[in-house]
């Protein structure tokens, strides 16, 4: 999912990641609605598309929160 993502990033999509898994009553309607074969299981979703704006990246990084040990 991880790479799907950035790729879609990297050719000018917008992409979400929509985990389904563990809840089993979400990963049974999934499989579902898009008629998986009994042997396999959904785990997310991944919604892809050319979005409306471009948001800046935000800034979450707070060193005061980072700790190490020497």
């Amino acid at each position: 999912v991880e790479n799907l993502l950035l790729e879609a990033s990297e050719i000018g999509l917008g992409a979400v990641w929509m985990g389904i898994t563990p809840d089993t009553e979400r990963m049974a309607a999934v499989k579902s609605v898009i008629n998986l074969p009994e042997h396999l299981s959904a785990f997310a979703l991944i919604s892809c598309g050319y979005p409306a704006e471009v948001k800046a990246q935000q800034e979450r990084y707070e060193e005061c929160r980072v700790h190490y040990l020497e």
